[in-house]
């Protein structure tokens, strides 16, 4: 039977483990609001009642007490990784949709402003000016509008290229490659992981020394999370406590050594202006492009819109439809154009009229110009949303419209026939636009950017309903409850108690064997 002098030791050891106890319940509690902060709990296992200096007789008898093995957090691997995985696609889907929505509002047909609206008022203007060929004022409303349409092209064109250039930058602008939203982001991502690994090497220097880091451990924790919501990252755990971070096959972080990290390059075009590599600090090339490694996260919905994946909601997608729409408009515009007759300007409007007494001048009616009705203002010969405009000869000139036939007679005044063909192009189905008209273009355009832009939408919210699961489960595991520790308050007191009534006890009973034995 153990002495009374190990009784009181062994009360004294309970003491100062109920005392340990309703420390860490005070932690908890002072940090039951705390950001990242996991509730800890203390490890606590019976004492072995075998020693080496014991007798046979000794090691059958009970009564060790107990001792604190460690101070623990409460966390659940299982609910740490799926939490992760839940928070990388919903940041992916979250950018996505804010990219989404950014692009609807730039190509809404709806507004009083917009591209079919501005179609419309061209398309009407050539009607009226079948029915009024020379009168100057129609035709100048034609100028007008056609101008007016060739604006909402190039600021449709303009709000995409810097749409698209806010996010992953312009090849042609070598300083916006950095500023970009991507490059942010790619930097940030780069920071954390740093923080990763210096973490690594402090946790590793505790637990070597037979601590428990749970501080250290929290505030990686709590990084590992920030990093899940820019890539897919996969998370292994080492000796020591210390964690493996990878993409892929490719390490990014082990022990103290960020082993990767993201770098930006330009692209070869402005489909793709930046790339995104990733190297160690010697150098060397893991990844000359981590697209297809970066597929969700708020970096790949990053990379995706601004990228030219055609299967994907991409900018370029939208340019390339409305630079689509621009060539094949002015391209039908323009045959229209050239094969009719203007009327020279030097001849007074007035004198232009159906008496065959007073036919107009030889020089009234010439062969068409040579120009276009819309040309490309770049000079680089190739019309598409950005540059298309229209000729200042005949923004100057408005007579300069080929209203009339090119057969039609040199005296023959008062012929639209050739401003109505130009009119009637909002009902001719274009090859290039895989047979859809001008304005029925715009709506399958605007329509097949609603339709991705719900679905990425409902994707988001379906996400969104599982990560706030997951997080309530993760969060009943890690958070502290107040009434969890408020009972084991109260528990840990009434033990903290007993224990020094046992301490009080043996006291009194060693001191009654001295004063018998004096």
């Amino acid at each position: 039977m153990p002495s009374t002098l190990y009784g009181i030791y062994n009360a004294q050891r309970a003491l100062s483990l109920n005392q340990a106890a309703i420390d860490i319940i005070n932690s908890n509690v002072a940090n039951m609001n705390t950001k990242g902060y996991s509730k800890q709990r203390l490890e606590i296992s019976q004492a072995s009642n075998v020693a080496p200096y014991q007798s046979p007789v000794d090691a059958t008898q009970s009564g060790m007490g107990a001792i604190i093995d460690s101070v623990t957090r409460n966390r659940d691997v299982f609910l740490d990784n799926s939490l992760r995985r839940e928070t990388t696609d919903l940041n992916y889907y979250k950018e996505y949709t804010d990219n989404a929505v950014q692009l609807e509002n730039i190509v809404n047909e709806l507004d009083d402003t917009g591209l079919n609206k501005t179609l419309n008022d061209f398309y009407n203007s050539l009607s009226q000016l079948a029915s009024n060929p020379n009168d100057f004022v129609v035709r100048n409303s034609v100028v007008q509008n056609a101008i007016t349409l060739a604006t909402t092209f190039n600021n449709t064109y303009t709000s995409l290229q810097n749409e698209k250039t806010g996010l992953v930058g312009d090849i042609n602008n070598p300083d916006t490659l950095t500023q970009s939203k991507l490059s942010i982001d790619i930097n940030d991502l780069n920071n954390k992981l740093s923080a990763v690994a210096n973490l690594n090497d402090q946790i590793n220097l505790s637990t070597s020394q037979g601590m428990t880091p749970n501080a250290l451990l929290d505030q990686r924790d709590e990084l590992l999370d920030k990093i899940s919501e820019y890539i897919p990252v996969n998370i292994t755990n080492e000796r020591n406590n210390t964690v493996t971070l990878s993409i892929g096959a490719i390490e990014l972080v082990r022990g103290k050594e960020r082993s990767g990290f993201f770098e930006i390059q330009a692209g070869a075009t402005n489909d793709n202006p930046s790339i995104v590599q990733i190297k160690n600090d010697a150098g060397s090339v893991f990844s000359t492009n981590a697209y297809s490694l970066i597929t969700s996260g708020k970096i790949g919905a990053i990379l995706q819109t601004g990228g030219d994946d055609p299967g994907k909601l991409t900018i370029k997608g939208i340019m390339d439809s409305l630079n689509s729409l621009a060539s094949e408009f002015a391209t039908a515009v323009n045959a229209v154009q050239t094969n009719g007759r203007y009327i020279d300007s030097s001849v007074n409007p007035n004198e232009l009229s159906d008496n065959l007494s007073n036919p107009i001048p030889p020089s009234a009616g010439t062969d068409p110009d040579p120009e276009d009705f819309f040309v490309d203002s770049s000079g680089l010969g190739v019309i598409n949303a950005g540059n298309i405009s229209v000729n200042a000869i005949i923004s100057n000139d408005p007579y300069q419209i080929a209203a009339a036939k090119l057969t039609s007679n040199l005296t023959e005044t008062g012929d639209g026939s050739n401003a109505l063909l130009m009119s009637q192009i909002r009902n001719q189905g274009l090859a290039v636009l895989g047979g859809a008209t001008t304005q029925g273009y715009i709506t399958n355009v605007t329509g097949k950017l609603g339709t991705q832009s719900k679905n990425i939408q409902d994707n988001y919210d379906i996400k969104s309903n599982i990560l706030q699961q997951v997080t309530q489960k993760r969060e009943s595991v890690i958070g502290v409850n107040l009434d969890e520790e408020l009972t084991d308050l109260v528990r840990f007191q009434r033990s903290y108690e007993a224990s020094a009534k046992v301490m009080q006890t043996l006291s009194q009973t060693l001191t009654t064997i001295i004063n018998m034995m004096g």
